[in-house]
């Protein structure tokens, strides 16, 4: 197995299992261990970002992505383009709202450090759905990676 498979094995395990780490790190705020919940996003966040940046890296390193993809039937038809697409502008916005998220939250328990708090609400929803952009990440990097190299 070459360097480039096992990277994209290790990031897209780290996004599958992403999601379930995040809902397991919520389970904290129900017992008010708020530094736990605060502790497990923050890792989550930058072992993420970290992993894709390395992921990053070794594209472009091995010729670019179309030159990691040029052994796969599906690499010029229309619906892995589309895929491919919707899951580079899903994980995008995900990340950035994530980040957003992280950032505020952080300013705000900074000042507070009781909970909740009149951003409670707002952190919530931004949650939720930073929550459902990473499922959406772990599916649509399944199968970009099983069209792209599985298959």
């Amino acid at each position: 197995m070459n360097i480039t498979i096992f990277i994209i094995i290790c990031v897209l395990t780290l996004s599958i299992l992403a999601p379930f780490i995040a809902i397991y790190a919520v389970s904290f705020i129900k017992m008010k261990k708020y530094k736990t919940h605060i502790k497990i996003h923050k890792w989550l966040f930058w072992v993420c970002i970290a992993a894709l940046l390395v992921l990053e890296i070794q594209i472009r390193v091995a010729g670019g992505s179309g030159s990691l993809v040029e052994g796969s039937e599906y690499m010029g038809t229309t619906a892995f383009k589309v895929l491919l697409i919707a899951h580079i502008i899903g994980a995008v916005l995900t990340y950035i709202l994530w980040g957003i998220t992280i950032f505020l939250s952080n300013k705000k328990w900074k000042k507070r450090k009781t909970l909740p708090g009149g951003f409670s609400i707002t952190h919530k929803r931004m949650g939720i759905i930073v929550i459902i952009g990473l499922f959406y990440i772990a599916i649509t990097a399944f199968f970009v990676s099983l069209f792209a190299f599985f298959l």
